[in-house]
C-alpha cells in the first residue's frame, strides 16, 4: 500500500539517486547497503515502478526515476521547512509567512511595517507576491498563502475580508491637461476625454462599477440597473466547467454584467453631458453612463504602464490615489512632475483595501503577530495620499 511509504523512502531514493551507488548513499546517509537496497526494494514494490537501472558498478534512473525525482527533492524541502517552521514556532520565535498584496501595499504599506517587524522577529522569514484583488482571493482561498491584502471581490467561500483603509478615486493626468491645477472634477467631466485604463483583471476596474456605478431606472432610485463588472479567472472558469455551483454562478453574472454593459454603452455618455453637478442622484446617473461608456484607447494590467501612458499624452485615466502617486513616482524619473492627481466628486468614491483570510483556518503565531502589527503601525506611516484608515 502506498500508505506505507514514508520520508525515509524519500530520502533513500533522493541519496541513490544523486550518489550514482547504492554503497555511496549507504554512507552518505549513516546506514548499512542492505538498508539501503531494502529501501528501494520497497519503494518499487509499493509503487509498482521501477525507479533505477542497476549494473555492477553504477546505479541510474529509469525514465520513471528521473521524472519523479525533483519531485521527492521538494516534498523533502518542505518536509524540512515544515519542521524548521515547527520549531520556531514552538519556541516562539520565528517561522515562514506567506502574504499576497496589491502592488500599492507591497510597495508602501507592507515595508515600513516589515522593518520593524525583522528586528524583532529576525527568524522569522516572509514571502511577498503581488497580485491583483482577484488572484489574492484565490491564493488565499486555495492555501498558496496565509493571507492577502487587496481589494474586494467576487464572494468565495471560506473568504473573509476585514477592512483596512480606502483611499478615494480620481483622474491621473498630464500637468498641462485642463484638468490639472483644479481642486476636484465630476466624472461628468470626463466625457470625449482620451482614456487609457486598467484591463477586465484588475480589481480597480471592478470597484468602480460595484460602488454603486451603474444606470439608475429612474432619477429617485439607487438600484443599479448596469452589474459590476466581474472579470473571472482561469481557475473559476475550470471549477464552472466541473459543474461547482458557486464558480457556475460567478460565471453567469459576468456574462449578465457584460451584457449590461454593453447594452449601456449603445445610449453612451449623451446623458451624462446633459446631467447637472449638483444633484447627487444626477451625478450617480451621470457616473453610470459614464463608466457604462468607457472604452479605453489602451488597456494594461500594470499601473506603472499606464502612469506612462498618460505622461506621454495618450490619454487620462482613474485610479485609486495611492495606486496613482505610486504609479507616477515609479514609472520613470520625470513622471511624477509630468503628472497631477484630481480627486473626482458627484460622487465620491473610494476604494476599500482590507485584509483577506480563511474562516475555516487559523493563522500561525507568527503570521498572527505580523498582521496584527500591520493594524498597529499602518495607520502611522507617513504615505503620500489620503488615507481613510479602518
Amino acid at each position: 500500500m502506498l500508505s506505507s511509504l514514508n520520508i525515509r523512502h524519500m530520502r533513500v531514493f533522493v541519496a541513490v539517486a544523486e550518489q550514482g551507488s547504492f554503497s555511496a548513499a549507504a554512507a552518505a546517509l549513516g546506514l548499512g547497503s542492505p538498508a539501503i537496497t531494502a529501501t528501494i526494494r520497497q519503494f518499487e514494490d509499493v509503487t509498482g515502478a521501477a525507479l533505477f537501472d542497476r549494473t555492477t558498478r553504477h546505479v541510474s534512473l529509469t525514465v520513471t526515476g528521473e521524472r519523479f525525482l525533483p519531485i521527492a527533492r521538494r516534498l523533502l524541502g518542505d518536509f524540512e521547512e515544515a519542521l524548521g517552521d515547527l520549531d520556531a514556532l514552538s519556541r516562539g520565535i520565528g517561522g515562514k509567512i506567506r502574504i499576497a498584496a496589491a502592488p500599492s501595499v507591497l510597495t508602501r504599506i507592507l515595508p515600513g511595517v516589515i522593518r520593524h517587524f525583522v528586528a524583532a522577529h529576525p527568524d522569522a522569514r516572509l514571502r511577498l507576491d503581488e497580485m491583483n484583488a482577484g488572484e489574492v482571493h484565490e491564493a488565499v482561498a486555495n492555501g498558496a498563502v496565509d493571507f492577502g491584502i487587496a481589494g474586494e471581490w467576487q464572494d468565495l467561500p471560506d473568504i473573509a475580508f476585514s477592512p483596512l483603509f480606502s483611499d478615494r478615486f480620481g483622474v491621473l493626468c498630464r500637468a498641462d491637461h485642463e484638468f490639472a491645477g483644479q481642486s476636484e472634477i465630476a466624472w461628468s467631466d470626463l466625457i470625449d476625454q482620451p482614456f487609457v485604463g486598467l484591463g477586465p483583471e484588475s480589481g480597480t476596474r471592478a470597484m468602480m462599477a460595484d460602488q454603486g456605478f451603474g444606470a439608475t431606472t429612474s432619477t429617485t432610485s439607487t438600484t443599479p440597473a448596469i452589474l459590476p463588472t466581474m472579470p473571472v479567472s482561469a481557475s473559476v472558469a475550470k471549477a464552472a466547467a466541473l459543474g461547482i455551483g458557486a464558480a457556475q454562478a460567478v460565471m453567469d453574472s459576468a456574462a449578465r454584467a457584460e451584457r449590461a454593459m454593453a447594452e449601456a454603452a449603445k445610449s453612451g455618455s449623451s446623458a451624462a453631458k446633459s446631467a447637472a453637478k449638483p444633484g447627487a442622484d444626477t451625478a450617480i446617473n451621470a457616473a453610470a453612463d459614464l463608466v457604462a461608456g468607457l472604452r479605453p484607447v489602451v488597456e494594461t494590467s500594470n499601473t506603472i504602464t499606464l502612469a506612462a501612458m498618460v505622461a506621454e499624452g495618450v490619454g487620462i485615466t482613474v485610479l485609486p490615489e495611492l495606486a496613482a502617486r505610486i504609479a507616477t513616482g515609479v514609472s520613470d524619473q520625470t513622471a511624477e512632475a509630468k503628472l497631477t492627481f484630481v480627486p473626482l466628486s458627484h460622487p465620491t468614491r473610494h476604494r476599500p483595501i482590507g485584509v483577506i483570510t480563511r474562516q475555516s483556518k487559523s493563522l500561525s503565531p507568527i503570521a498572527r503577530i505580523f498582521l496584527a502589527m500591520v493594524m498597529d503601525q499602518a495607520p502611522k506611516l507617513d504615505l503620500p495620499a489620503a488615507i481613510e484608515w479602518g
